[in-house]
């Protein structure tokens, strides 16, 4: 059973204006938190923002790239401050984003318990960005590092989502293994569940006659989705009844449409853009096999927790995902899938084809992956482990 907590404040730096997959893993960690306690969600005020989701406080931004953060911290400051005094919380949890320096400050000030998440290198992550090399970003850089330094060095508890990426937090900023709670991520095991393969593949209208192998994901460079184009002539040349689904938008879609149709492959591999959240289960559910191609650039120093591979077990099907520290973990420890050497089309294509062509590995894969994810990785369960630091440090 757990204790009741009676309020915490839920601290989010990006914007809602697009579906992306750290908007999804807060908004279920808000959601399955008000299951046990209440929750105060701080997040910015942007214009177009789309949730889904009723409690949320909104702050208002200077809504310019430039400004937007800035405006956030400045103005969050009274809000939290305010709120602090009036509706005093227990913890403060945040996600840790750009350059953060205010509400652990004002933890430390108030004797109020906190607990930083962390789901990446900020720096790391600033470095990949187009305009790395401008002024503005080099500021923002310099004022990220001294941001993960001071919040990491005065919150209660740090919460990281793979154990390398606990490492390197350790090793970076000389923080204290203790400090350091590994909690991987989750899936939505009400959203994401087995559902009848013909009806949803009827649903989308896809012949049924076919094999489909299916991805999904923010459309970048790391995800690695080049290298299944790549494999797909291996995988036709064997099952040439296969068909690729990619599920998802982002800046490589262009790139990756042009190698598509240089390798004659459009007919074969189906682009079909950002679809709602709720609607992605059912393009799972009508592949036969489901992918996570990484590559090792920024994934192999940090580790993964992706949310597709759980996502993806979650809806019972088997996986064929890159041999990278967190995803092969998941993998071995749910025998719910075959990992392969990363940037090797070849061994992506070998694995995939020896999916498709034995239904009854498939189906045991399937079914294991999901009660696996059920057990170990719903997003209640998550929450429920964060609950379990918040009792620790009260």
């Amino acid at each position: 059973m757990v204790k009741k907590i009676s309020k915490i404040f839920l601290v989010y730096y990006s914007s809602f204006t697009t579906k992306s997959g750290s908007n999804i893993h807060i908004l279920e960690l808000f959601r399955n938190l008000k299951k046990y306690t209440d929750v105060v969600f701080f997040a910015p005020g942007q214009k177009g923002a789309d949730h889904g989701f009723s409690g949320i406080k909104y702050v208002p931004v200077i809504d310019n790239k430039y400004l937007v953060q800035p405006s956030y911290e400045f103005i969050l400051s009274f809000y939290l401050l305010y709120s602090c005094i009036i509706n005093r919380p227990e913890i403060l949890y945040i996600r840790q984003n750009s350059f953060p320096f205010f509400p652990i400050a004002l933890c430390k000030l108030l004797g109020i318990s906190s607990i930083v998440e962390v789901n990446g290198l900020v720096m790391d992550e600033l470095e990949v960005s187009p305009d790395s090399k401008s002024f503005a970003y080099r500021v923002f850089s310099y004022l990220a590092l001294r941001s993960e330094r001071f919040n990491y060095r005065y919150c209660d508890r740090i919460v990281s989502v793979t154990d390398k990426l606990k490492d390197e937090l350790v090793r970076l900023y000389s923080i204290p293994a203790e400090k350091v709670l590994v909690i991987n991520n989750g899936a939505n095991t009400d959203i994401f569940k087995p559902i009848d393969q013909k009806q949803a593949r009827a649903k989308l209208g896809l012949d049924d006659s076919k094999k489909y192998v299916c991805f999904v994901g923010h459309l970048a460079a790391w995800q690695g989705v080049e290298f299944l184009i790549h494999s797909a002539p291996f995988i036709l040349e064997k099952c040439p009844e296969v068909r690729f689904l990619i599920v998802g938008d982002g800046v490589m879609r262009v790139k990756l449409l042009e190698i598509t149709s240089k390798m004659g492959l459009s007919d074969k591999i189906t682009f079909t853009g950002r679809v709602p959240y709720e609607n992605v289960p059912v393009y799972i559910n009508a592949a036969d096999v489901c992918v996570a191609p990484f590559i090792m650039e920024r994934n192999s120093k940090i580790g993964l927790s992706a949310l597709k591979t759980y996502e993806y077990l979650a809806c019972g099907k088997p996986i064929v995902a890159s041999s990278i520290s967190g995803v092969k973990d998941l993998i071995d420890l749910s025998g719910g899938g075959i990992s392969v050497p990363p940037e090797d089309p070849g061994e992506l294509a070998n694995a995939v084809v020896k999916l498709i062509s034995d239904e009854k590995t498939r189906t045991t894969m399937g079914e294991q992956g999901r009660k696996y994810v059920v057990k170990n990785h719903s997003w209640d369960g998550v929450a429920r482990k964060i609950l379990d630091i918040c009792h620790e440090i009260i």
